[in-house]
């Protein structure tokens, strides 16, 4: 079979499809990625067959319109800021995706995208199936303003997949007019959830109880997608020697506390002080960041790729940004997570780990000693290696992705 994988977004966003394009192509099948311009020769270091999807977009994470508009009270200019988010590098990543699906059986992306992509497989009448890094659609299972009613949780979902639609129809109308195919009647999970097509959700359920139960066999849980050693050493570049150093300075000694924050724009303030926090509690740190920090004994500072794998079950906690994939990693190292969040689905894993009793944390502007208190609590740490045990194996969870994609197909 043939693969197209349109993958948007950053390292994190892009790596998931990296793990299952490679294990398609392990059986034999026939795949191309696409990624964006950054982020495209780490996939070609894999040896898989890639394509420049969009252009780079690391400017668009440092650019007020991340740091400053998506985080406005002001819920207009968040509206206007998401819409112009969705819309960057649109036309080349449409032209490309379309090549993609019309070379494919099945065109696949993440969570970035999403509306224009499956508008690209019903014009080429092609199967569409999106990676789901957390959960994106309706539901009364995962609480999102705190304990409220099943019925206020729904709607609250709801509301979101209308306000999606809204940002997106535009250009999707556009789109389907350039295309030759039909207006849209309306948001895309009812559109998908009505044609029964399959949304893989790329995520232990136990980290959500009660959301495979409520969703069914239409959005299959697999675990969390990871490649195997040597895609990922591929794929992460000069990561191993970057990460074998702070591996031999972690054992070195008392084992650290791991600070690193994404490709999440923070400020060397902000940073610094989280380190320092730490130190003053006796704990040795690893602060992953570009920033130069306050020299201090007890503190290495690593930049560039690190392969979170390899390195975070050296560690004794994390202090992060709630990501998926960062604590996804964080969670099969077995070891409490401490979230400084700023947006986006990282409220939500929070709130998965708290309720776990494996990490917590607040917004990253709020977040205090207090909160780092919780990596000292043996009871949290026991919880998170308990945890860990029970997570779906990485090789399990890609192949139950590949064998949801080749029925799709």
């Amino acid at each position: 079979m043939r693969f197209g994988f349109a993958m948007h977004g950053s390292r994190g966003d892009v790596q998931p499809g990296v793990a299952v394009a490679q294990a398609l192509a392990d059986r034999g099948h026939d795949v191309t990625v696409a990624a964006p311009e950054d982020i495209a020769p780490a996939v070609s270091r894999t040896g898989l067959s890639t394509r420049v999807l969009c252009p780079d977009n690391s400017e668009l994470l440092q650019s007020p319109l991340v740091k400053e508009r998506l985080k406005s009270k002001n819920p207009s200019v968040r509206l206007k800021a998401l819409a112009e988010i969705s819309s960057f590098g649109a036309e080349t990543s449409e032209q490309v995706m379309g090549e993609l699906a019309r070379d494919a059986d099945v065109l696949v992306t993440g969570l970035l995208a999403q509306e224009r992509a499956a508008t690209v497989a019903e014009s080429a009448q092609v199967s569409f199936v999106p990676l789901h890094y957390c959960p994106i659609r309706a539901n009364v299972s995962v609480e999102i303003l705190g304990s409220t009613p099943r019925w206020a949780r729904r709607a609250f979902w709801s509301i979101g997949d209308q306000v999606n639609w809204w940002t997106v129809r535009g250009r999707d109308r556009d789109l389907r007019r350039r295309l030759g195919i039909a207006t849209a009647t309306g948001p895309l999970p009812r559109r998908l959830r009505e044609a029964g097509g399959s949304e893989i959700q790329a995520y232990d359920a136990l980290m959500f109880p009660g959301l495979a139960d409520e969703w069914g066999p239409t959005r299959p849980f697999t675990g969390a997608l990871l490649p195997d050693e040597p895609t990922r050493m591929a794929y992460n570049g000069d990561a191993g020697a970057v990460t074998a150093r702070a591996v031999d300075w972690a054992d070195a000694g008392d084992r650290p506390v791991y600070v690193g924050f994404g490709s999440m724009p923070i400020e060397r303030e902000r940073i610094d002080g989280i380190v320092e926090s730490l130190t003053a509690m006796g704990l040795r740190v690893i602060a992953h960041t570009s920033h130069d920090l306050t020299e201090r004994d007890a503190v290495l500072r690593v930049s560039g790729s690190v392969d979170h794998e390899a390195l975070l079950p050296h560690c004794r906690g994390a202090v992060h940004h709630g990501g998926a994939g960062t604590t996804a990693a964080v969670a099969r190292a077995g070891i409490p997570a401490v979230v400084g969040w700023l947006s986006a689905d990282q409220p939500m894993w929070t709130a998965s780990l708290r309720r776990l009793g494996v990490g917590g944390g607040r917004r990253l502007r709020k977040l205090d000693d207090g909160d780092l208190t919780l990596l000292l609590d043996d009871g949290v740490a026991e919880r998170a290696a308990d945890l860990a045990d029970r997570l779906t194996p990485p090789d399990r969870a890609v192949a139950r992705a590949c064998d949801v994609l080749l029925a799709a197909g």
